[in-house]
């Protein structure tokens, strides 16, 4: 899969994801329901777990682990109380995590959301934490508002940040890529 496929491919992900959240109330909170203490905190294992869900599992798997999602949509199994939302592939096998808040830094499901990586990195991380952490990204990009993006393809990750602080993270659960090394052998006298 080529770069440009797998940067559409993300960007439909994040639009589906945006499209679901704007069918819910304009500052849904996470479910007051839910009892004090269960959002305690999940580690993020790039490429493979966020908390509970892992690499190849199903959406059936994931409801038998999770319990029935907040809202269902025909993209995204959303659990708002854990500030999160599940997606799978045609087949139902999850693909990707999208973890915190699209809307903003104060955004709920930014507090809602407890997953950290290995290296601390979560929530209201800050850019210089995520560079510390991982290293310079694969990409960047500035966008409007002050918005920022991180991917780091290796790893499936992408940040977005809002004045300089993580407030929404794309977790892909996939097998990594190996990094691509090109090698152009010349041959002389041709």
């Amino acid at each position: 899969m080529n770069r440009a496929t797998r940067c559409g491919i993300g960007a439909a992900l994040t639009l589906a994801f945006l499209l679901s959240l704007t069918a819910c109330s304009e500052k849904a909170a996470p479910d007051a329901t839910a009892p004090a203490g269960t959002n305690a905190a999940i580690l993020i294992e790039p490429n493979v777990t966020v908390g509970k869900i892992h690499l190849g599992m199903t959406k059936a798997q994931v409801v038998a682990e999770l319990g029935q999602p907040g809202r269902q949509t025909a993209n995204a199994l959303e659990y708002p109380a854990l500030g999160l939302a599940v997606m799978p592939d045609p087949d139902g096998v999850v693909q990707v995590v999208m973890c915190g808040d699209v809307t903003g830094i104060n955004g709920p499901f930014v507090k809602a959301f407890t997953g950290r990586t290995k290296e601390g990195i979560g929530m209201n991380s800050t850019r210089d934490d995520i560079l510390k952490a991982f290293g310079q990204p694969g990409s960047a990009e500035k966008m409007r508002f002050g918005l920022e993006s991180l991917t780091y393809p290796s790893l499936g990750l992408t940040f977005t940040l809002e004045a300089g602080k993580v407030h929404h993270m794309i977790v892909r659960l996939r097998a990594p890529e190996p990094d691509r090394t090109v090698t152009i052998e010349t041959v002389p006298g041709k």
